[in-house]
């Protein structure tokens, strides 16, 4: 059984269903003066796939419809994450940077001030970016 699914063709941009190539005239004109070329010209028809309904063109592809996507209303209040925030890194007295408090950029990288001008850099840099110091000991 031969299923007709929801197409949309590339050239004319319709969407629906697919129809056989060719006509069923033909084949019957072609099956009442020959038998061998109706049958060619009904393997020919049933091969090669289906075509827009609209144009006949065979350049189509299977309608996958796109989501819809909800607008929020401006009076609705949707909770942005918070990155500019401080953190305990730990509460360890052994742990590294034990109780001291680190800043977290726009994309939640950690950052230290800079050990000569005081200013915030990433905690894994090499070199201040604002005086210029190397940083690595």
């Amino acid at each position: 059984m031969i299923m007709s699914h929801t197409v949309e063709c590339l050239v004319c941009g319709h969407i629906g269903k697919t129809k056989t190539k060719g006509s069923l005239l033909i084949t019957i004109v072609l099956l009442f003066f020959g038998i061998l070329p109706g049958l060619f010209y009904e393997i020919w028809r049933r091969s090669g796939g289906k075509v827009c309904s609209a144009c006949g063109s065979q350049n189509v592809r299977l309608y996958v419809p796109k989501p819809i996507i909800q607008e929020v209303k401006p009076t609705e209040k949707v909770e942005q994450p918070k990155f500019n925030q401080t953190k305990l890194v730990s509460n360890d007295g052994m742990a590294y940077n034990a109780g001291h408090r680190t800043q977290l950029d726009a994309n939640g990288i950690e950052q230290i001030n800079c050990k000569y001008c005081k200013e915030l850099i990433r905690f894994d840099a090499l070199k201040c970016k604002h005086c210029g110091s190397m940083l690595n000991e």
